[in-house]
């Protein structure tokens, strides 16, 4: 029988920090987006992060990576990083922070549903619940009480999760196969340089920007902190603290998320996005905790 992980604050703190940077990058995504179009954004954020995060993965230099695999991983870095995070900025772009949290909050139930599709199954009951109950808050959320946000930004956000969704099946054969440092810096890298004809085609149809200060802090912030310390110290804290306890945590980022936006931006708290918000991320942890509980009785 494998010994379960002990709870450590050593580990449990930094994830809380992952958790927290991870939310307020909805925030500095939304600020920073405005003075640097979204995939020249998107290149220094994954530029910086592969740099910070090179050394690192030099421990694993010696592992090959199987001419099988090769094309398989240069989908996950187009996927994962440029198709996401292009939608992703372009979404927060035309959307709020508050929005843009609460939609990416939908993605664990999403990938139920699909999974249940992929091996035509029946969902279980628990997903089918969470998903209407989460629809209702989407439906909600998207409704003609938008505020600042617009239902352009909204589509482009629900567009970001179905790219993540994929890349979660992609990711699934190799991150078995390779070292988990090494799995993020190759797909980074690969981001980052599918990234650069967008960042180019943004260059040459509009004057190159001269970003402020501020917009290069959140240039550093989003490459340095939610990217390279973030994946880092995540990476460290799954298999100090356990699968469930990480992943239950990660339950903290739209409220995060959406907290930030409200307080930081002023953006509008309405009855929409408070109901809808909870819906949603109700009805994903409905779905999910059932599910955590049938595998734990099933093992």
């Amino acid at each position: 029988m494998n010994r379960a992980p002990s709870f450590s604050s050593r580990h449990f703190l930094p994830a809380l920090f992952v958790v927290c940077v991870w939310g307020m990058s909805f925030a500095v995504t939304r600020v920073t987006v405005q003075e640097i179009p979204p995939f020249t954004l998107a290149f220094l954020r994954f530029a910086l992060a592969s740099l910070l995060i090179w050394p690192l993965a030099r421990r694993h230099r010696h592992t090959r990576i199987d001419r099988e695999d090769r094309g398989a991983l240069f989908l996950l870095g187009f996927i994962g990083v440029t198709v996401y995070f292009g939608f992703e900025n372009f979404g927060l772009k035309y959307t709020t922070a508050t929005h843009g949290a609460l939609i990416v909050a939908t993605i664990p139930l999403t990938t139920e549903a699909v999974n249940a599709i992929r091996h035509r199954r029946r969902p279980r009951m628990a997903v089918i619940a969470g998903l209407l109950v989460a629809l209702a808050g989407v439906g909600l959320l998207v409704g003609p009480d938008k505020g600042e946000a617009t239902l352009l930004g909204d589509l482009l956000m629900f567009a970001a999760v179905t790219s993540w969704v994929g890349y979660t099946f992609l990711a699934d054969r190799l991150t078995a196969r390779y070292p988990n440092l090494l799995l993020t810096f190759r797909i980074m890298t690969v981001g980052t340089m599918t990234l650069l004809p967008g960042a180019l085609f943004e260059i040459l149809i509009q004057p190159l920007p001269r970003p402020s200060l501020a917009a290069w802090g959140g240039v550093l912030f989003l490459g340095a902190s939610c990217s390279a310390l973030a994946y880092h110290l995540w990476n460290q804290a799954i298999p100090a603290l356990g699968v469930g306890l990480t992943n239950h945590l990660l339950y903290g980022i739209p409220l995060v998320g959406a907290l930030t936006g409200v307080l930081a931006l002023g953006e509008p708290l309405t009855p929409n996005i408070l109901i809808g918000g909870t819906l949603i991320v109700g009805g994903v942890f409905m779905a999910i905790k059932k599910g955590g509980e049938q595998k734990e009785k099933a093992g």
